[in-house]
């Protein structure tokens, strides 16, 4: 056994013992080095690189001593034993922190092989340790969200600096057969990174890639692997070469290349078992960023796909709409062409009428006007169905007897009735006035009439009856079409209005445009199966107060139009933006703005007493224009009332806290247009008796929402919960309540919550804040497993930002005849008094 490998011994001692210890150790296989003096402890310490210290001198020197070896950064850590061989006075030395004493010259050798082989053991541990740690930093690493080059970085970082290496680098590969490899990470040379290099030119890292283990080449200088490049290595002084291969999941990724050009130093086991593990967690992390780059690309081509298709559609958009401009404008031509002449010759007619005719020149004038009449009919049903959707998004209001609208369709549908046999009568004794469209009301009528016609049995009966419906918000006309057929299942009753499909009742498409008819009038319609036979189609309409006492409209009041508040519409639909001027006008001074940006502008000019806008306006966004008018002091006291055919933009603005007083849904029905206008002008004259911080409290209290989230408070959650669960009832549709519940009361509520939890929920899904922490999910169409699985996604980020535990309860509440607030309360809502 070699010298060095026996043990390395440092003799401290005086010159005649310290050489009579040397010549033993030596004998005995150690190699060692002696010195007397403290200034010669460091030399001799870098020259033999000592393992132990042997002292062998008087106590009093031997402290000097131990004091001496503890400031060298070498000598710290290793153990001390002493010579007791040589003293008398053995208690001295039992006093000094020493690791053991040899007493006898018998017990050097044995001694220092104790020591020795507990200091190696301690060295061996602290490595383990330092690797472990290393190795727990580099998994941290590759965990984070660190991109790929800084984490392997950071490892070649730390593997180099536990083992010692010149050389540390992480090499990656294509495929198996790869021909050339990148250098990602370098330790020896920063400037190497994303350096080409060719595989046949390393055989080390060759051999290892084609066989997929770790090559460990101890004396590089003589191993036959490297004998094609040991003249390029010999200048280098290469000692030792480690090559890792980084494998996952089967893909042969790379290598992890080590090199060590110190003579004393090689890879031993603990260093292969440690670049293994440092392997494995490299490779995993290559894998996953080369899948997550794959993934980022694929959906960066969608992208680009979604908006090339979007710009194509956007494009067919834009053509179809010309082309629909070009319809409108042959249809206005036709409708003039078409119509003057026809008014021309059935005017003449009625001249020629009114003349002194023969009974024969007479009966020939009738059927003159009575045939323009007919070809006038025929005319006019063309043009309406070649208008599409914008003739069946406006109206043309006017006051009607819907009571008389209905006498008269069971007359014109008598003939109809008495060829099947079935008997037609109405039963509307009293006079129900309101405003809306006389066409499209006499279309849903004959369109329910004739279905019922055909389905009632044969001598059967058909009835068509109107009464007067008392609500609070304002009276109400009931109009049912009762026939006594086969009647519809119940579980089909809320699909005859579906356009695209229906139950075994009704044309289908005709219910569908009775369906939009009537909402478009502020209404509702639905089927009911009565128990013994038959079906009703029913259906109401909001009616007119002030035209159910005088059918026409009252003269102008007597105040001078100066006095009159002033209304700003903005409306960029032409038809609805007359339709609404129409109706304004009755009662206010009104004015017209076709988009976003005029109608700012006119609001800050001009300072109107209200603006009625549209959601959706080009140039400048409704709810962009609501923000601007509310943000700048000299319009932030105008009332708005938003408009919008689109479902959930009520939420979206309430959410927003733009500071509209009202809502309203497209179509629209003038009778409430007029009574929400006139609320709202109501609104802004209190508001001007209050200090501001009073009003914007009773404006959000209005409106049902929570000035401090933004959200429904509990007034606006029981309006918009008692809605869906009439919808849901009436529909056999679905609807899931959840309350979330915090473990303690949470105040403050974060003022981000609501977006928080809006990214969580559909737009038709409403949110409200009860107080204390406490929120309520009302779920349109959403069944309770659905509902839950949408609650257990919002509830980690609603714990995360209030910091507290949360519960949850959901339910189905569509078919429960409990009211909202018993259904609120089974799920553990507070009351309204514990709010």
């Amino acid at each position: 056994m070699q010298a060095d490998q026996r043990g390395r011994v440092l003799v401290v001692a005086a010159k005649e013992a310290g050489d009579a210890l040397m010549e033993r150790l030596t004998s005995s296989g150690y190699q060692c080095a002696s010195t007397e003096k403290e200034s010669g402890l460091a030399q001799v310490a870098d020259t033999l690189q000592p393992e132990v210290v042997l002292l062998a001198v008087t106590a009093k020197r031997a402290a000097e001593m131990l004091e001496s070896l503890r400031k060298v950064d070498r000598l710290q850590r290793l153990p001390v034993l002493v010579d007791l061989g040589r003293t008398r006075s053995a208690e001295a030395f039992k006093r000094l922190a020493v690791d053991d004493w040899i007493r006898s010259a018998d017990e050097v050798v044995p001694r220092l092989e104790a020591a020795l082989r507990v200091g190696r053991l301690r060295d061996r541990e602290e490595r383990i340790r330092l690797r472990m740690g290393m190795l727990l930093e580099i998994t941290q690493a590759a965990t984070s969200s660190l991109e790929l080059e800084e984490i392997l970085r950071i490892a070649v970082d730390k593997v180099g600096r536990v083992t010692g290496t010149d050389r540390c680098s992480v090499v990656l590969v294509e495929g198996s057969h790869a021909r050339t490899a990148k250098v990602v990470a370098t330790q020896e040379d920063p400037s190497l990174v994303q350096l080409d290099i060719e595989v046949m030119r390393y055989p080390e890292l060759r051999r290892a890639l084609e066989t997929r283990e770790a090559v460990v080449i101890d004396e590089a200088q003589r191993d036959p692997l490297m004998a094609e490049v040991r003249t390029s290595i010999l200048p280098l002084g290469v000692k030792s070469i480690l090559v890792q291969p980084l494998i996952c999941q089967g893909d042969l990724l790379g290598a992890l290349f080590l090199r060590v050009s110190r003579a004393d130093a090689s890879f031993g086991r603990d260093e292969q078992e440690f670049a293994q593990a440092v392997a494995g967690v490299l490779a995993n992390s290559i894998r996953n960023a080369r899948l997550h780059t794959a993934v980022k690309k694929k959906r960066e081509d969608l992208e680009e796909a979604y908006v090339q298709r979007y710009q194509e559609l956007n494009e067919a958009n834009r053509r179809l709409k010309e082309l629909n401009r070009l319809k409108d404008e042959i249809i206005a031509v036709c409708s003039h062409d078409l119509r003057a002449p026809l008014q021309v010759l059935l005017g003449h007619g009625r001249l020629l009428q009114e003349g002194p005719l023969e009974p024969q020149q007479r009966q020939s004038a009738e059927a003159m006007i009575r045939q323009g009449k007919k070809i006038l009919g025929l005319v006019e049903s063309l043009l309406e169905k070649g208008k599409g959707e914008a003739a069946r998004l406006s109206i043309e209001p006017r006051v009607l007897d819907v009571a008389q609208l209905c006498r008269d369709a069971v007359s014109e549908l008598e003939i109809l009735a008495a060829d099947r046999g079935v008997s037609l009568r109405a039963d509307c004794p009293d006079s129900l006035m309101l405003i809306g469209d006389e066409v499209k009301l006499h279309e849903v009528l004959q369109n329910l009439i004739t279905n019922a016609i055909h389905h009632a049995r044969q001598d059967g009966e058909v009835v068509v009856s109107t009464q007067r419906l008392g609500r609070p918000d304002g009276d109400a006309a009931k109009v049912c079409v009762q026939d006594d057929g086969v009647g519809i299942p119940p579980d089909e009753l809320h699909l005859v209005f579906d356009r695209y499909r229906h139950g075994g009742k009704g044309t289908g498409l005709g219910l569908a445009i009775c369906k939009e008819f009537v909402e478009l009038h502020g209404g509702e319609i639905w089927a009911e199966s009565p128990p013994d036979t038959g079906c009703i189609f029913v259906f109401t309409l909001p009616l007119a107060q002030e035209a159910a006492r005088n059918p026409r409209p009252p003269p102008a009041a007597a105040s001078s139009p100066q006095e009159q508040p002033r209304v700003l519409v903005v409306e960029d639909e032409p038809e609805i933006a007359a339709v609404l001027s129409e109706v304004l006008r009755s009662k206010y001074r009104v004015e017209v703005a076709r988009d976003g940006a005029e109608g700012l502008a006119r609001a800050k000019a001009q300072r109107p007493d209200l603006v009625v806008m549209d959601v959706f306006l080009p140039k400048l966004d409704g709810l962009d224009a609501a923000m601007a008018l509310k943000s700048s002091t000299d319009t932030a006291r105008i009332p708005v009332i938003l408009l919008s055919a689109h479902q959930g933009v009520a939420e979206k603005v309430r959410s927003l806290n733009l500071g509209a007083v009202d809502y309203m849904s497209k179509p629209f029905n003038a009778v409430e247009l007029l009574n929400r206008t006139e609320r709202a002008l109501k609104l802004r004259q209190g508001e001007r008796e209050q200090q501001e911080k009073e009003k914007v409290s009773a404006l959000q209290r209005r409106t049902g929402s929570d000035p401090a989230t933004g959200l429904h408070d509990r007034r606006g959650l029981l309006l918009r919960l008692e809605q869906e669960v009439a919808r849901s009832r009436r529909y056999h549709r679905a609807l899931s309540l959840a309350v979330l519940r915090p473990d303690r009361p949470v105040d403050p509520v974060p003022s981000n919550i609501a977006d928080i939890m809006r990214k969580r929920v559909r737009h038709p899904d409403a949110i409200s804040h009860l107080g204390g922490g406490v929120f309520a999910v009302v779920l349109p169409e959403c069944t309770a497993e659905a509902a839950r699985a949408v609650i257990n996604r919002m509830l980690p980020d609603v714990e995360k930002v209030t910091d507290t535990e949360y519960r949850s309860a959901v339910a189905d509440v569509s078919q429960d005849s409990d009211s909202v607030e018993k259904l609120l309360e089974k799920l553990g809502a507070p009351g309204p008094e514990d709010a």
